[in-house]
């Protein structure tokens, strides 16, 4: 068989293409999801409040708070008294052993005894536990804006590969229709064995991408179901949420200091400030009373009143020890609240910076990446139709645009996760005292 022209190839392959660019249209007014459309569809702010509703990651701390501020009260309190019995001066031998009532030193005795700790120190003991529970406050916070952006990201990553997945079977279904053409072709002698091979194996290659998104999804859904449960079943909203305008990084670097992690280490260091007011206390002694009735058989009761005193006069070992590891628990804690404040700082800067570029790229992509990409496909089947190109130069610029699509997709979750990054850090929220007039 004689080669065909080029104008020749044309005139035969024209009913071809008629038949592909019909195909092609109907399999693109397919509904992409048809169950995206359903009023059940999950939004990000809906599991992101999901996740901490009934969590018992926040129950458990509400329960420990509650516990410090019991222990508070307890700590301010004065010791139990503590009751005492026993028998003194007991005959050990002769005819007297074990008797109670013929020796007249025999004694069966009952008392009790009040231990009076100084007040200083029952006072510091109940703030170090409301310290204690003022920390389990911040900590709340902090766990709970935690949960609501790695919620966020599972939901974020969730939506990506749903979105892939129908990205990728929309181009799997123009492959389809491609295959069809050519498979029409290669009966009329108007396409070649190579070409018709290669059709197919682009079907193949994106039937098993869409294999792999099932895959992808399936993670993702276990993900986000440690936080929401079985509503990670529900299909993601395919629209992303409306981000606020961007707020300038002066006004985001002044928000992130009201961070709970900022008040967890606030807590931390008037906890160690405490514990070291309390460890001075110990310099003063503890005094405790003691009173008693002994009874005596055939003889005159008896009554005992005792006082006792703590003697710190060797305080090199103990209490200055101790002191200087409470001073030492100071600074660490302070410093810690330094550290907090760069970690912070840190990440505001980087979130911020990364959500400009992105916008950026973004823009880059849908005004120039996007287009190309079109455009080299609409070139591709033109020289494809006329008979200049092969079939896999179409077949190429079907696969470039996929991957710009898909990199493009990446860019959105990228931007949304430096938005919900933000979010946490507290950029959209103002201060007290903020002037919210940007």
């Amino acid at each position: 068989m004689f080669p065909l022209t080029g104008r020749a190839r044309a005139r035969q392959f024209d009913p071809l293409v008629l038949a592909f660019a019909l195909a092609l249209t109907m399999s693109l007014a397919r509904p992409a999801h048809a169950q995206t459309a359903d009023g059940g569809a999950l939004e990000l702010q809906e599991a992101a409040q999901l996740a901490v509703s009934a969590q018992p990651l926040l129950n458990g701390l509400q329960a420990q708070n509650r516990a410090a501020h019991e222990a508070a009260v307890a700590a301010r309190q004065l010791p139990d008294p503590q009751l005492k019995l026993g028998v003194t001066n007991l005959p050990a031998n002769t005819a007297d052993q074990f008797s109670l009532s013929r020796d007249f030193m025999t004694m069966t005795n009952i008392g009790l005894m009040q231990e009076f700790p100084g007040t200083e120190k029952r006072r510091l003991r109940g703030e170090l536990s409301e310290r204690e529970a003022a920390q389990l406050d911040a900590e709340y916070r902090m766990v709970e804006r935690s949960i609501r952006r790695d919620a966020s990201l599972a939901w974020l990553e969730l939506w990506r590969d749903e979105r892939l997945q129908i990205l990728t079977r929309a181009n799997l279904r123009e492959a389809e229709a491609q295959q069809q053409a050519v498979e029409i072709a290669l009966k009329t002698g108007t396409a070649t064995q190579a070409d018709f091979l290669a059709a197919r194996q682009e079907a193949d290659r994106l039937r098993d991408e869409v294999a792999g998104t099932e895959q992808s999804i399936a993670q993702a859904r276990s993900l986000l179901s440690r936080w929401i449960g079985a509503a990670a079943e529900r299909l993601v909203c395919p629209d992303l949420p409306a981000m606020p305008a961007l707020p300038s990084l002066d006004v985001i670097q002044t928000r992130v200091h009201l961070h709970p992690q900022r008040a967890i280490a606030d807590a931390q260091a008037a906890t160690a400030q405490t514990g070291a007011d309390l460890a001075r206390t110990a310099y003063r002694p503890d005094w405790r009373v003691e009173a008693g009735f002994a009874y005596r058989p055939d003889f005159s009761e008896m009554l005992t009143l005792q006082v006792g005193v703590d003697l710190p006069v060797f305080t090199r070992d103990r209490q200055d020890r101790s002191l200087a590891a409470a001073l030492a628990q100071k600074d660490a804690a302070e410093l810690a609240i330094e550290d907090a404040r760069r970690q912070l700082a840190s990440e505001a800067w980087l979130n911020h910076r990364q959500y400009e570029l992105l916008t950026l790229r973004l823009q880059n992509y849908d005004q120039t990446l996007l287009p190309q990409s079109e455009h080299r496909i609409t070139a591709a089947l033109a020289g494809w139709r006329s008979g200049r190109n092969a079939l896999r130069e179409v077949l190429d610029a079907r696969q470039a645009a996929l991957e710009v699509q898909m990199a493009r997709l990446d860019l959105q979750r990228d931007l949304i996760r430096y938005f919900v990054q933000l979010t946490y850090l507290g950029a959209y929220e103002a201060g007290a005292g903020e002037n919210t007039h940007e």
